[in-house]
C-alpha cells in the first residue's frame, strides 16, 4: 500500500503564503475588514491574522466556509495567486446555457465612461459643460476559473478629468492579451480609482455592481441589446454611487459607456447625460392659467376692477410659478429613467461621432435593436429580422 509523503516544512511555508496573499486580496477587493471575513468564517481575529500573515496553512473546516462564502476553486486558492476578482456570490446554476453566454460575451471588452462630477453641492454647481464632464475606463471579463461555473465580473478605473486620459489608459490595457494581465495593470498603476464588481444579465437589463475599497459601491443598470452582431458598442445607463468632495453623499446620475471613444463636444455630452424628460403634460396647469387669465380680465367686471395692473401681474405670477413648480415636481424630481429611446438616443450620438470607423457597423443598422417585450406589428420600428427573443436565463 502506497503512502502520501509528508510537504516539507518549505512547502507548508509556501502554501501559507500564497493563501495569505489571496486572503488580502480578497479582503481588499470586497471592501471587509480581517474582522468581518473571521467572523464571517468562524475562527478568531488573531487566527485570522496569522492565516492573512501566511504564517499558517488554514484549517479544512475554514477553507469549506470560504468555499461556500465566495465560491472559490480552493485548488486554485491555495496553489497560485489570484488575481482575478473574488467576491461574495449566491449559489448559481452549474452552468449558464450557451445562448446567454453569447449574449454576455458580447459585452466583454474594454469601454469609455463618459459621467458628471458630483463634487459640488447641489444648487452651487457653476462648472461648464467641459469642466462637469468626468471620464473613464471600463472592463467587461469572462472568468470562469475561479468560480463554479462560468462567470462575469467586470473593472472600472473612473475619475479622469480628460478624454486622452482614459484613451491612453485603454491602449495601453489592449497590448495585454489576458484579462488576469489587465487586472494586474489596474491594480499596479491605477488602485487609487479601480473599481471591481460582478456582471449579471436579465432578460431585459444589464447590472454592474462594483465596489471601490470600502469609500464606495455603484451599481449601474444598462438596457440589454439583443441582436445579431458580435460585439455590444455601448448605451445609457443609472449608476447610483458616493459622491465625491468635501462631503461625500449618496447620487444618483446617468453613466454613458461607449467602445470607442466619442467626438461630441462637451456640451452635447453633458446635454445625453442630464436628467431630461422629452415630453411633459401640462393640461391642468394650461385650464388652471386660463381660468386666472378670465378671472381678471373677462368674466367678472368686479374682480377685475378690484385688482390694480401690479396685483394682476402678481397672481399671475403666483399661478404660473405654482404650475412650473408642481410640474417639475411630479416629472423631474420624484425619478430619473432611460427607455430604450433613450438609450438608442445615446447609441445614435456615439455612432454619429464616434473616432473609430468601424463603429458604425458595430450595432447595425436598425434605428433599434432593442428586443421588444410586446408583440411586433409590420409598422413597429423597432421590429428587426435579426433581432431574436431569448427565454428568461438564470441570474
Amino acid at each position: 500500500m502506497s503512502t502520501k509523503m509528508p510537504m516539507s516544512t518549505e512547502s507548508v511555508q509556501e502554501v501559507a503564503s500564497i493563501i495569505g496573499s489571496n486572503l488580502r486580496k480578497l479582503i481588499r477587493e470586497n471592501g471587509i475588514t480581517q474582522k468581518h471575513l473571521a467572523e464571517q468564517l468562524g475562527v478568531a481575529a488573531a487566527t485570522m491574522t496569522d492565516y492573512c500573515n501566511g504564517k499558517r496553512v488554514p484549517q479544512a473546516t475554514f477553507l469549506v466556509e470560504l468555499r461556500k462564502h465566495y465560491g472559490v476553486d480552493l485548488n486554485t486558492f491555495m496553489t497560485s495567486d489570484i488575481s482575478t476578482l473574488i467576491t461574495s456570490c449566491t449559489p448559481v446554476e452549474e452552468s449558464l446555457n450557451d445562448s446567454l453566454q453569447n449574449t454576455c460575451r458580447k459585452y466583454c471588452g474594454l469601454y469609455y465612461t463618459y459621467y458628471l462630477d458630483t463634487s459640488k453641492f447641489k444648487g452651487r454647481d457653476t462648472l461648464t459643460p467641459a469642466m462637469s464632464l468626468l471620464f473613464g475606463i471600463l472592463y467587461i471579463y469572462e472568468d470562469p476559473s475561479i468560480f463554479t461555473g462560468p462567470r462575469y465580473n467586470c473593472a472600472a478605473v473612473l475619475g479622469f478629468t480628460g478624454l486622452e486620459e482614459a484613451d491612453a489608459l485603454i491602449q495601453s490595457l489592449k497590448e495585454y492579451s489576458s484579462s488576469k494581465e489587465i487586472l494586474s495593470r489596474i491594480e499596479k498603476d491605477c488602485s487609487n480609482r479601480a473599481y471591481y464588481g460582478s456582471f449579471e444579465i436579465s432578460q431585459e437589463h444589464v447590472f454592474l455592481n462594483m465596489r471601490h475599497e470600502c469609500t464606495d459601491r455603484a451599481l449601474a443598470i444598462l438596457h440589454r441589446v439583443d441582436n445579431n452582431k458580435t460585439d455590444y458598442s455601448g448605451g445609457i445607463a443609472t449608476i447610483n454611487s458616493i459622491s465625491k468632495g468635501r462631503e461625500r453623499m449618496p447620487v444618483v446620475q446617468f453613466f454613458g459607456i461607449s467602445r470607442h471613444p466619442i467626438t461630441m463636444s462637451p456640451e452635447e455630452i453633458q446635454h445625453a447625460l442630464l436628467l431630461n424628460f422629452p415630453t411633459i403634460t401640462v393640461e391642468d396647469e394650461v385650464e388652471e392659467m386660463l381660468r386666472v387669465l378670465r378671472m381678471l380680465y373677462v368674466n367678472n367686471d368686479e374682480v377685475r376692477l378690484s385688482f390694480s395692473p401690479e396685483q394682476k401681474k402678481a397672481v399671475i405670477r403666483s399661478t404660473l410659478e405654482r404650475a412650473v413648480r408642481k410640474n417639475l415636481e411630479r416629472n423631474a424630481f420624484r425619478y430619473a429613467k432611460i427607455s430604450e429611446e433613450d438609450d438608442d438616443a445615446w447609441y445614435h450620438c456615439i455612432k454619429s461621432s464616434a473616432a473609430d470607423p468601424h463603429m458604425a457597423s458595430a450595432r447595425g443598422s436598425d434605428d433599434n435593436p432593442h428586443t421588444d417585450a410586446g408583440p411586433r406589428t409590420d409598422d413597429d420600428p423597432r421590429a428587426d429580422a435579426g433581432t431574436q427573443t431569448e427565454p428568461s436565463p438564470a441570474q
